[in-house]
């Protein structure tokens, strides 16, 4: 008589297999974690690269110039590129001014920064207040302010500033005036005086109410 036939036994066939062999390919899910991991760490590796660059770039000196000068104790002021990736467009940003400093104080602290970039051609710089976009100056002219800077009247260089800047939809809100020097004199400082006052000064007196 024939012997009868088995079915094979499909536990035995599993149990056949490599345990390597269930193991060697992860699971699809775990699979979509690490791309999602390996994407975060790419987007964070970036993120830094960005902040370290301003932070050697515009913060790095700002904060030498912010040190160096004792009068500039009472000014702080941050420093990156628009959008902090813009190279060509530095944001100079007053965080806090405290006050017992002058306006004067902190037009210096700018005209220290500009001598500390001096070296480098950028298109604009955007003067701002408490993260708020004020008025714009011209690359060229920031560079020559950080050149002059020591060697310039300083008296020159406030009067004639405001003459140099327009605000952010591009108009330039301080005409120069012609005629006599002490007349001249007069409305140029008073020009500087509002200008501060649209830059940062109204600001600062609204958040002491």
């Amino acid at each position: 008589m024939s012997s009868p036939s088995h079915a094979p036994d499909p536990t035995l066939e599993q149990s056949s297999q490599s345990p390597d062999s269930a193991t060697s390919a992860p699971p699809k899910s775990r699979k979509g974690v690490l791309a999602i991991i390996g994407v975060f760490a790419i987007v964070a590796g970036a993120i830094l690269a960005v902040f370290l660059y301003n932070q050697v770039k515009l913060q790095g000196p700002l904060d030498k110039v912010l040190a160096a000068d004792d009068r500039n104790k009472n000014v702080n002021a941050r420093a990156h590129f628009d959008h902090w990736i813009d190279s060509g467009t530095v944001v100079f940003n007053l965080s806090t001014v405290a006050g017992n400093s002058s306006q004067m104080d902190v037009f210096r602290v700018l005209l220290q920064f500009a001598r500390s970039q001096k070296e480098q051609k950028y298109k604009q710089v955007i003067l701002a207040a408490y993260g708020e976009n004020k008025f714009i100056v011209p690359g060229d002219y920031f560079q020559q302010l950080g050149a002059e800077y020591g060697s310039q009247n300083p008296v020159y260089t406030i009067r004639t500033f405001p003459h140099h800047v327009s605000n952010m939809s591009g108009e330039k809100p301080f005409p120069e005036y012609t005629g006599g020097i002490l007349g001249v004199l007069g409305k140029e400082m008073d020009e500087f005086n509002d200008m501060n006052k649209q830059w940062f000064l109204n600001d600062y007196m609204a958040r002491q109410k």
